[in-house]
């Protein structure tokens, strides 16, 4: 992945990309109700023309310090949501630059709102990467809670919110799915990966499969059939875990789009090449010319968030190491 750089969409994939810190893979499929593909693991080649609900997208920064990782399910399928995965993509370009993600969770929320939605919403999880930490920074929308593989451990766990006292005093409503309620106040909780942790985030589809009986396959069930994948394998992650949730199924096709994200913590460079970095700043100028240019398709200019962490860190590592957002 270059510096600076959007990847992702609302469209079928089966790729993989690497990054200071992360080795990041993503399997999506869209849901088509004429189509009855014999399990989860159907071809994305067959199906890239056909535009689903479950988005997904990873950024990296000017630096390739902060990576970014989206998946979310918006409610509805194909094309009507083609226009939010545009702002979406938008959205995560004049972000890619900020360490605390909270700021891009908010302007997703009132990217909800101010479309003429229908009625529409969407759960997301969205996670910063920060390479000279290794931390991991999530805010969870209402979606369904990643799997995280603790390398040292040796095992799967669900991956949560810290627990917290309850503070029953509080009125304030957090962490609503997208488009439920604006304003809302999005919190975020972190953690430092070490090698080889890995982070699956996923779609409903997964959690909601049933067997020919009609037993639901839930949380604790994909957490039992992630325990029987070959770890030591991360690229091959992915489809085993969708093969044995076809086998859940026993052929029955799904009836909702699939998204799969893994994430593993490489243990490389903690920020991008110096070559890399240098392009990075001329597509940063270039970002500015071009929106002086008033008329024609111009991004939104990535701005760094205002941060010493950030703008200092990005010559000196030893400040770049003294960020921490979210709880530990």
């Amino acid at each position: 992945m270059q510096c600076m750089e959007v990847w992702g969409g609302n469209r079928a994939a089966d790729a993989g990309v690497v990054m200071p810190g992360l080795d990041v893979w993503v399997y999506s499929l869209p849901y088509e109700e004429e189509s009855t593909p014999s399990d989860l693991g159907g071809d994305p080649a067959s199906a890239e023309d056909r535009a689903g609900g479950d988005v997904h997208f990873v950024s990296s920064c000017g630096t390739g310090r902060i990576a970014r990782i989206m998946v979310a399910d918006v409610s509805g399928h194909g094309t009507s949501v083609a226009a939010l995965a545009v702002r979406l993509r938008s959205l995560m370009r004049r972000f890619m630059n900020y360490l605390d993600q909270t700021a891009f969770v908010e302007a997703l929320n009132r990217a909800f709102a101010e479309l003429d939605q229908e009625g529409r919403f969407a759960t997301s999880v969205a996670m910063t990467f920060f390479a000279p930490t290794a931390r991991l920074d999530i805010c969870n929308a209402g979606h369904p809670r990643p799997l995280r593989y603790a390398a040292t451990r040796r095992r799967w766990e669900i991956l949560d919110a810290p627990s917290v006292e309850d503070t029953a005093t509080s009125t304030e409503v957090m962490n609503l799915p997208l488009g439920i309620l604006e304003p809302t106040r999005y919190e975020q909780f972190g953690l430092e990966l070490a090698k080889g942790d890995m982070v699956v985030v996923y779609t409903d589809a997964l959690v909601e499969a049933r067997s020919s009986s009609g037993e639901l396959l839930g949380e604790e069930g994909l957490l039992r059939l992630a325990g029987e994948v070959d770890v030591n394998s991360p690229a091959s992650v992915i489809p085993s875990l969708l093969d044995r949730v076809a086998a859940w199924r026993e052929g029955a096709p799904p009836d909702d789009d699939v998204t799969v994200l893994l994430l593993r913590h490489n243990g490389s460079a903690r920020q991008a090449p110096l070559v890399r970095r240098l392009q990075a700043s001329l597509r940063f100028l270039a970002i500015l010319l071009r929106n002086c240019v008033p008329f024609g398709e111009r991004h939104p200019v990535p701005w760094p968030e205002p941060r010493i962490e950030n703008i200092v860190g990005a010559v000196i590592p030893r400040i770049a190491r003294r960020w921490r957002a979210g709880k530990a």
